[in-house]
This record gives C-alpha cells, sequence and structure tokens, in this order.
C-alpha cells in the first residue's frame, strides 16, 4: 500500500474534462476523502460536505462547482483488512434510499471477494512457481534460469523456440522427436504445477531478477 498517494479509478465524471478526469486518478493521500472511509470497516456517508466538520475546509469542496456529496464503502478483504473504497460523489447535496446503500454494500463486498479471489491465484501462483523452480534446481543443479524458464513453458504447453527445444532434448525432457519421456513426465508430476497456474505466470525483468537471487540461493 502506497501510504502518501490514493490511485482512483474512476468510472463516471460527467462534465469533467479527460485532461481533468487524470488528474482524479492519483492525489495525495493526505487531502483525499478516501482517507477517512479507510479507517473504518462502515461506509462513510456525508450529505451535505459543506456542513461536515471533516470536509468542510477541502480545497475541492470550496470551489463553488465542487463536491456537495460523498459515500464511501470499504473494500474490506476475508481477513478484516480494507484494501480501499468504492465511492460516490456528486456536485448537489443527496441522501441515499436505504435501497440504494444497500445496493452499494453489495456492490462493495463483491469487489471485496473478487479481489480476494485474484490476491489468493497471485498467491498461489508465486508459491508454486518458487516450489517448482526449487524442485528444478533439484533434479538439474547445473540448470540456468533460462532453462528453468524453457522447462515450464514447456509443461504450460507453450510454443518454444528451436534453441529451447535443443536445451529440452539435452535434458532428456524430450526425444528426438519432439516428444515427452518418461523422465519428463516424472519431473511433471513432481513439480505438481497445472497448466493454469503456469499461464498466469508473467514474467518480468524484475521477477527474473527475483528468480535469479532464488537460483542463487539454492545453489
Amino acid at each position: 500500500m502506497d501510504t502518501d498517494r490514493q490511485y482512483n479509478f474512476v468510472l463516471d465524471a460527467d462534465g469533467i474534462s479527460k485532461s481533468e478526469k487524470e488528474k482524479l486518478r492519483e492525489n495525495p493521500r493526505n487531502r483525499s476523502f478516501c482517507q477517512y472511509a479507510l479507517r473504518s470497516t462502515e461506509p462513510l456517508i456525508v450529505n451535505n460536505l459543506e456542513k461536515s466538520e471533516i470536509f468542510k475546509d477541502h480545497d475541492s469542496v470550496k470551489k463553488p462547482d465542487g463536491p456537495r456529496f460523498y459515500a464511501a464503502f470499504p473494500l474490506v478483504n476475508s481477513e478484516g483488512y480494507v484494501l480501499g473504497s468504492l465511492c460516490v460523489r456528486d456536485k448537489r447535496v443527496r441522501r441515499l434510499s436505504k435501497e440504494t446503500i444497500s445496493l452499494m454494500k453489495s456492490l462493495a463486498s463483491k469487489l471485496s471477494h473478487q479481489l480476494d479471489i485474484q490476491s489468493k491465484q497471485r498467491s498461489t501462483t508465486a508459491e508454486s512457481v518458487l516450489q517448482a523452480m526449487s524442485e528444478i534446481h533439484n533434479y538439474f543443479p547445473n540448470v540456468t534460469l533460462d532453462g528453468a524458464i524453457s522447462l515450464m513453458k514447456y509443461f504450460a504447453n507453450s510454443p518454444i523456440s528451436v534453441s529451447e527445444t535443443s536445451l529440452l532434448k539435452n535434458l532428456k525432457i524430450i526425444d528426438g522427436d519432439g516428444r515427452a519421456t518418461k523422465e519428463s513426465r516424472k519431473l511433471q508430476k513432481t513439480l505438481n504445477l497445472d497448466a493454469g497456474v503456469l499461464r498466469r505466470l508473467k514474467l518480468s525483468d524484475s521477477s527474473k531478477d527475483e528468480l535469479n537471487n532464488l537460483f542463487k540461493a539454492l545453489g
């Protein structure tokens, strides 16, 4: 979490230019409305910002065409941490009905659940890949990082280059006809990685650096 900046996904902003909308995507945390919403797991609803002790002196509220209404519904994960908030603002003073509040709570809950799922998928993928790298190193102590990545690409049924094919043949993962060997099937069973996990793996330069460090630690 960035303690200094707040990042926003702006879904709708009628009457605001594209450049102004871009400015809304990021702002200092200490000048944001949502900093207050992140302090509680309960919704924060302010019907009239000009009468709020918290918001009345905010720069944007002081503007003639500034926001007058604000509501934030925290996104709380399964461990009880507030990850962000689902917010709505309006240039008019307004009061949300019980039905609307219930709907917003439901939307926030669904978003929180989706964030939980994505977080668990990333965690599972990372843990599985690190374990797989360790197993590959046990099988082939002298294999390079690129060689390990080639192995994982092959097990994920991803396209591999001619040089990668040659490497896999040298490691006896595939035979002369390009078919999986008995050793290959044994290794894949040991790694216990399904193709879905492997396909979710995105290897950026920074992640390769981290894997390189892992290989150094293993070696």
